[in-house]
This record gives structure tokens, C-alpha cells and sequence, in this order.
């Protein structure tokens, strides 16, 4: 607690009788020219003035660590805010990896018969029908991933074409030109549900043999011979699927991926005839394949990672602002967060603010923040591979909203006064949750799955400018009126001094009499009459102080005031008739002819 110790003008010594005295109780004053020295016994007695130095907000907030208080001034303008921020843990946004496990393969067989040669050595062919070879994809547990609208994938399989020779010794069958292998997805609802290309990495020469036609067929360009024994392979490479247009009961669905293909082969077949007797085989197709991947996945994901923050600690906060009872009507206290996400989906934030006294919360309920509806009222998001900023405040705050830069402005009202409408000792984010936004997007993923970051910072920013509400104490003492009352004692005095005010609160003023020990004198009443008006004037510089005249009258209720050393004050600030005004540390107070009148006699010890 400052002490306001008085500047002294002028103190007094005395006389109490008719008589003029020339000596002085107190040595360190020169007391005949400081008092009235023609005051009688009985009658009452002036101390001439003096005064406090002017004393500005800086003074009075005496903050023991400036540097790393909760109230800082802004190093500019001087303006005074709540501010404190936190950064908090890195939180990893994980993504899974989709790899479609070996399929379950169903090769196809097809008795194919083969017309006898009008001569011998002619060629005899035979049609081949819609020959289906079933491939079935399927993967388990995919946990981040909750639809898929379409994949780029990476996947390679083997086409085989082979046949058994059951009536007649065939050691080649030709596919002739023009021969289709038509690859779909059973079911599908509209062609090129599933793309591919001819894997030139398997066989170079690929092209020479085929072409890929309608998207999803693939043709021979030229004749191509099968050896009894050697399977005919068409090497390819998957590379897209577009799960929407899959039939229902295939993509993905609770977490789990199902894709059912069909390879159907259509064309001639010919073979060297025999001279005598029929040709048969057992045409083979199949598919050798290995697990694929989905590399590029656009759909929608499913995330919940919690988002922690350490909570702001409310340090070194000035007498000014903590004492018990004080009611801080902050005009627009603002909490300011920055979330910084490399993740390539939208992902919604939801949490809870609260406030800590004594190591409990004594909010009723914590305050919520965001909207578990990404798309409802002042929902929280964070955008993909940016900073996006909320700054969640008690009224619309001008040049806080940049939608191009990711800067909004959650107006939440008295929710947010309710923080600070006291003093805490921290304020935290509990239960921080990103999930991820239900919306189409698209990322690439690796096999083992995608691991992003969200890095959260937090922000409490209170400019010092008050509602109708506040009530904030502040107490202080004058005093070191001891040295010139320690002889007399008498039953009532006033006290009377002007107040020059050039911080723009209205304040109160209640006060008590105080010994030298600093402890209240028991016996003696005190009555303020007069309040301080508010003002606006920076220590220095310009604006306005107002004069405001202040009577303490001290009356003792049984036997006389003794060891009377001043005065505790408290001062009781409110907004009433205040300009609405930022406090500022260079605004000032002062207490000038500070002068104390005894009525009703006194008694002097002269000894």
C-alpha cells in the first residue's frame, strides 16, 4: 500500500492562550510564522495546508513486476489493458492410410468348342461370350476416412488368359484382333467408375498389343497367340475410382472398404484345325493382383484430437484492481485466438472457458466456445494450411473481421465480462476438441496415413475502460501527522482538502483515523462529505483536471482523540458522469491544502 505523504507547506505548533508564544514543541519547524498565534483556549484551531504530490495511475497500480503483470501499458500510448497470452501444445491431427488388402480373386472358366476345317490346315474358330473373372477388394478398420467420393489409387495386376485342352490335342489358341477386356465395377452407376492404364513398367512393348477404349475396355490391336501352358498376361495399373458412382453396399461404410470388379472378356478365338474328330478347351481367365493404395482420397474425414493450452495466469495484479468486492465492468474484454493448422482439411473447434479461484472454478458453468455445428453461429474453425483468428469478445469490435485473411469476430456478450468481472488467478481453455468439418476434401495420403499439426495461441486483451457497473477500491493512507499532533489531544477535527482529478473515474471516498502503528483509532468517527468527480488529464499534457473540495469530519464518540496520524482512505470508483475513456498510465491525481481545523479546544501538554 503507497502512502500519501504530505507535502508540508506549512505544519503548525500553537497557542492556547491569549498570549503570544516565540517557542515551538517541534524543532524541525520554524512555528512562528506557520501558525495563527492569536487563538484562545476553547476556541479553534487552523493548520495551514499542505499537500500530496500529483501521482499518476503508474503510481498507484506500484506493480512489483511490471514486465510480467497481467496489466501492461501499451508502449505508445500508455493506454492500460488486461493482457496476457499463451501459446499452447502442438496438437498432431492424424489421417489413416487406406490400403486395399489383396482381393479375393474368382477366375472364370468357359468350355469353348471349336468347328471341324472344311480341309486340313484351315483355322477354326469359336466366339467368346462375356467370360466374367469376379475380383473382390476389401480393407478393414479405417478409422479417420468416413467416405469416399473418389481416389486416385496405386494398384497393379495381371490379366491372365489361359486354357486346358479337354477334346482334340490344342497346343495354341489366337485371340484375334479386335478381342476386349472390359473392366467395371459390378453394378457400377455410370462408365469410368474405375480407370486404369497398361502398365508399360511390366511390358514395354504393351501398347504394340492393346489400346485402351470407352475409359474402361481394353482391345487388341493385333492377333495374339495363348501357349498350352503359358498364360497370355495383360499387365495394368489402377489409378482412379470414382466411389459416387458405386452401387449401393460398395465404397466405404463403417469403416470398412468393399469393391467388387469384373473383368469380362469378349471376342474370337481360332485354332489350327484337325483333320479328324472335335476341338474343345476350357478357356481360364484370372488376375494375379497385389494390395493397393489409395493415394489421393477426396472425401470426408473424421478427426477428434483435444487442443491443449496452458491457462493464463493472472499475475501481479495492483491493489487497484483485486481488492475483494471489486466489480470489473470492462466496457470490451476480448479473448484473441490464433490457431494455425497445416492440415489440408477445415477443422472445428469446440471448448470451454474458465475461470480459477483458490484452485477451483466459481463460474456456475464454464463458458462454451464454438459451435459443435461447423456451420452454425460463431463457429470456430480453423482453415486448411492458414492462421485462422477468432477474436471472441463482449461487443462487435471494429477492424477485427478480414474473412480473406481467416479473422472473425464471435460477439458473445456478458459471457466473456463474467470472466473477468473479478479477479481470477487463471483463466483456461478446457476440453479443447478439433474435429474435423463434414465436407468433401481432398488429401494425399501415404500408406502408414498423414500426420498434421494445429498449434493454438490464446490471448486475453481487456483495454481499461469500464461500464456502468464497476466498482473497484482502492485504499491508501495519508498520514505522518504524529510529529505536529503528539502533544494535544482534542474531541473533534476536520479534516478538508481538494482533490485534482485527471483520471476519468468517479470515486467515493470513505475514510478512518489511524495511530502511528497504522491501526484504526476505535473511538473516533469518521464522515466524508463530497466525492471525487472524474476527469481526464495526462500528468504533463493535455485534457482536463476537476477540482473536487473533500471534508473528513473526525468526532470522537467517548473521550478525546489521541496519537492521531492521519487517515486511511478508500476510494470507491465508479463510472458515474466518467468520460468513456481508456485509463492511461500518465493520468493523474493529486491532493492539495490538505489542512486539518480543530474544533471545540484542545489540550496541551507543554511539559
Amino acid at each position: 500500500m503507497r502512502k500519501l505523504n504530505l507535502t508540508k507547506a506549512a505544519l503548525w505548533c500553537t497557542a492556547i492562550s491569549p498570549l503570544i508564544l516565540t517557542a515551538c514543541v517541534d524543532d524541525s519547524y520554524d512555528l512562528s510564522k506557520d501558525i495563527d498565534m492569536t487563538i484562545t483556549v476553547g476556541g479553534n484551531l487552523g493548520i495551514p495546508g499542505g499537500g500530496t504530490e500529483e501521482f499518476t495511475l503508474e503510481d498507484i497500480m506500484d506493480l512489483d513486476d511490471p514486465d510480467n503483470s497481467i496489466l501492461q501499458a501499451d508502449p505508445k500510448t500508455g493506454n492500460y489493458s488486461l493482457l496476457k497470452s499463451e501459446t499452447g501444445d502442438v496438437t498432431e491431427v492424424k489421417i489413416d492410410g487406406v490400403s486395399v488388402d489383396e482381393p479375393d480373386v474368382t477366375p472364370s472358366t468357359k468350355i469353348l468348342d471349336f468347328t471341324s476345317p472344311v480341309s486340313i490346315g484351315d483355322e477354326v474358330k469359336t466366339d467368346v461370350n462375356n467370360v466374367k473373372t469376379d475380383l473382390s477388394f476389401t480393407t478393414e478398420e479405417i478409422e479417420n476416412v468416413i467416405s469416399i467420393k473418389s481416389a486416385t489409387v496405386n494398384g497393379t495386376a495381371n490379366l491372365t488368359l489361359d486354357f486346358t485342352s479337354l477334346a482334340g490335342s490344342v497346343e495354341e489358341i489366337t485371340l484375334q484382333k479386335g478381342f476386349t477386356l472390359k473392366i467395371e465395377v459390378a453394378g457400377q452407376k455410370s462408365p469410368n467408375t474405375i480407370q486404369f492404364e497398361l502398365n508399360e513398367e511390366e511390358d514395354a512393348n504393351v501398347h504394340n498389343y492393346y489400346k485402351i477404349i470407352e475409359g474402361q475396355t481394353i482391345q487388341f490391336t493385333q492377333n495374339r497367340t495363348v501357349h498350352s501352358g503359358r498364360a497370355l498376361i495383360v499387365p495394368i495399373r489402377f489409378t482412379r475410382i470414382e466411389c459416387e458412382n458405386f452401387p449401393e453396399g460398395q465404397g466405404l461404410k463403417d469403416g470398412t472398404f468393399s469393391m467388387n470388379v469384373n473383368v469380362i472378356a469378349k471376342g474370337t478365338a481360332t485354332t489350327p484345325g484337325l483333320s479328324f474328330g472335335n476341338i474343345r478347351i476350357e478357356l481360364i481367365t484370372g488376375a494375379d493382383l497385389s494390395k493397393f493404395t489409395l493415394t489421393k482420397v477426396t472425401g470426408r474425414f473424421s478427426t477428434h484430437d483435444e487442443i491443449s493450452v496452458e491457462p493464463v495466469a493472472i499475475d501481479d495484479v495492483p491493489d487497484f484492481l483485486s481488492e475483494s468486492g471489486n466489480t470489473l465492468d470492462i466496457k470490451n474484454p476480448c479473448i484473441k485466438f490464433e490457431l494455425t493448422s497445416n492440415a489440408p482439411i477445415k477443422v472445428n473447434l469446440t471448448g470451454e472457458l474458465d475461470r480459477i479461484k483458490n484452485k477451483k472454478s466459481d463460474l456456475k458453468e464454464p463458458i462454451d466456445i464454438g459451435n459443435p455445428d461447423p456451420h452454425g453461429e460463431n463457429a470456430i474453425i480453423l482453415y486448411p494450411n492458414t492462421t485462422s483468428t477468432y477474436f471472441i469478445s463482449r461487443a462487435a469490435m471494429p477492424d477485427s473481421v478480414d474473412e480473406d485473411h481467416h479473422k472473425y469476430n464471435i460477439v458473445l456478450g456478458d459471457d466473456i465480462y463474467e470472466l473477468i468481472k473479478t479477479i481470477p488467478d487463471t483463466i483456461k481453455l478446457k476440453n479443447g476438441l478439433a474435429e474435423a468439418v463434414d465436407e468433401d476434401f481432398t488429401i494425399a495420403l501415404n500408406e502408414d496415413g498423414n500426420t498434421y499439426t494445429v498449434e493454438p495461441k490464446y490471448e486475453l486483451n481487456a483495454p481499461l475502460q469500464f461500464g456502468p457497473e464497476l466498482r473497484i477500491e482502492y485504499n491508501d493512507t495519508i498520514n505522518d501527522w504524529q510529529s505536529d499532533l503528539e502533544d494535544i489531544t482534542f474531541k473533534q477535527a476536520v479534516v478538508e482538502m481538494t482533490a485534482l482529478n485527471g483520471i476519468p473515474l468517479n470515486f467515493g471516498i470513505e475514510a478512518t483515523a489511524i495511530d502511528v502503528n497504522g491501526d484504526d483509532i476505535p473511538n473516533v468517527k469518521a464522515e466524508v462529505e463530497g466525492n471525487i468527480k472524474p476527469g481526464n488529464k495526462i500528468k504533463g499534457g493535455e485534457g482536463t483536471a476537476t477540482e473536487s473540495p473533500i471534508t473528513v469530519r473526525l468526532r470522537s464518540e467517548s473521550g478525546n482523540i489521541e496519537n492521531l496520524d492521519g487517515l486511511r482512505i478508500t476510494l470507491i470508483g465508479n463510472t458515474e458522469g466518467a468520460a468513456d475513456a481508456v485509463l492511461n498510465k500518465n493520468m493523474s491525481l493529486q491532493l492539495t491544502n490538505i489542512r486539518i481545523r480543530i474544533e471545540g479546544g484542545v489540550t496541551m501538554d507543554l511539559n
